[in-house]
């Protein structure tokens, strides 16, 4: 398994590196456009969410790949309880939902699975 950590500032203007770094190890395994698509759409709508629950300066990002097989992406400092408690993001929780095989949380982490 590799597994690349990644830690940006808590601010929406970084999400982009997230989404191009992603995109690159996607490309790396060789998945098509579409499917690229709907995973850094799905880290995308976590990184929303993470940005708007958390009051920390960062956000970090575990990228988990099992032998070209799966993809776990874990988003830290995401609370359960917060995010059911806010109408305004559960539309992000429903999209995140449909792009991948898998949503969950771990304690403080969100994790998103898709398998490739």
């Amino acid at each position: 398994m590799d597994t690349l950590k990644y830690q940006i500032p808590n601010d929406a203007k970084y999400f982009s590196t997230v989404r191009l770094m992603l995109s690159g190890i996607l490309n790396i395994l060789n998945r098509d456009i579409e499917e690229i698509e709907d995973i850094k759409m799905a880290v995308t709508e976590s990184l929303n969410i993470c940005h708007e629950l958390t009051k920390d300066n960062h956000i970090d990002l575990v990228f988990e790949i099992e032998e070209d097989k799966n993809i776990k992406i874990c988003v830290s400092e995401i609370s359960e309880e917060k995010l059911e408690a806010s109408d305004d993001l559960s539309l992000a929780k429903t999209i995140i939902d449909c792009l991948v095989d898998e949503s969950y949380f771990d304690g403080s982490k969100f994790i998103l699975s898709k398998k490739l």
